[in-house]
């Protein structure tokens, strides 16, 4: 069945995600010519495929002070619904291992950026908001910003990476 409300939300992210219906540099863009037609059936659990271009990164540790204040912060962010284009990534330092943690971020695709921003001391407590494009560090959340300033920075974030 035509669903025109679930073509209306593609159309939506795709313009979001600042795509256009002749890209075809990324696979994982939905475009234009992916939309239902009518008489196309399409569940309503199809997922539209976005680009990632920012990683929001936690620099996560258990005993870590910050982190137990921040954690549940970006978790009500997350809890919004999902921002298109954005990948949430967990780098856990809770047994201080650095080669483990640069490694999970090596695995992540964001070891240039948080070693630049870590400056070769690994600290916890951060929410780096990083473009996947140019390997560098947008912004940085801390446990002092709230839900609301968390969201605004990770959408300027995204806006510009």
């Amino acid at each position: 069945m035509y669903r025109p409300h679930i073509l209306a939300s593609a159309a939506l992210l795709i313009a979001c995600s600042g795509a256009s219906d002749t890209d075809t540099t990324s696979p994982a863009v939905v475009t234009v010519a992916d939309a239902p037609v009518a008489g196309q059936s399409m569940a309503t659990d199809d997922a539209v495929a976005v680009e990632t271009r920012t990683k929001a990164v936690l620099v996560y540790a258990d005993w870590c002070g910050s982190c137990k204040v921040l954690d549940p912060k970006i978790k009500a962010v997350q809890a919004m619904g999902p921002i298109p284009g954005v990948d949430f990534v967990t780098l856990d330092y809770t047994d201080r291992d650095a080669d483990s943690f640069y490694a999970q971020a090596r695995d992540a695709g964001v070891e240039t950026a948080v070693r630049t921003e870590l400056d070769g001391t690994i600290k916890t407590g951060w929410l780096l908001l990083i473009d996947v494009d140019d390997a560098r560090v947008l912004s940085k959340v801390t446990r002092e910003d709230d839900t609301a300033q968390i969201a605004t920075k990770i959408k300027d974030a995204l806006a510009a990476s």
